[in-house]
């Protein structure tokens, strides 16, 4: 089992241990992603949020640490092939210019401009801009 998936497995059964006084109809609502929130923290200290800039891509990539501030105190650029790891431990979000296009290395995601979009710990995502 691939190490994200164990460690989502192992956060959900967390997550229905210590919510057992929570309406089932609210746990079912939620997944265990949901659960994992970006605080500018990783998940149990090792657990992080990743974010890449595909080599494919024109610009750098305006990442933040600290959701939800997006201040310029907590944001830093990473180039094009670069990784939010070169340049801070916990990724929690990364913003797309007005007029440029976002999406995953397979094109499947597709994410607005003009916006900041949020990550959890659990996720590592490659993001292809060109503007």
């Amino acid at each position: 089992m691939h190490l994200k998936s164990t460690i989502q497995a192992l956060s959900t059964l967390l997550l229905l241990q210590t919510t057992t006084a929570a309406p089932a109809s609210d746990i079912a609502s939620r997944s265990s992603t949901d659960m994992i929130e970006a605080r500018g923290e990783c998940t149990w200290g090792f657990i992080c949020g990743v974010i890449k800039n595909d080599p494919k891509s024109n610009r750098s990539l305006q990442v933040t640490n600290d959701w939800p501030k997006r201040d310029s105190g907590a944001w830093k650029w990473i180039g094009i092939g670069g990784s939010s790891t070169a340049v801070m431990k916990d990724a929690d979000g990364f913003y797309v210019p007005s007029g440029c296009r976002a999406t995953s290395v397979d094109d499947v995601l597709v994410w607005d401009a003009g916006k900041w979009h949020k990550i959890n710990d659990l996720q590592e995502y490659t993001v292809k801009i060109i503007c």
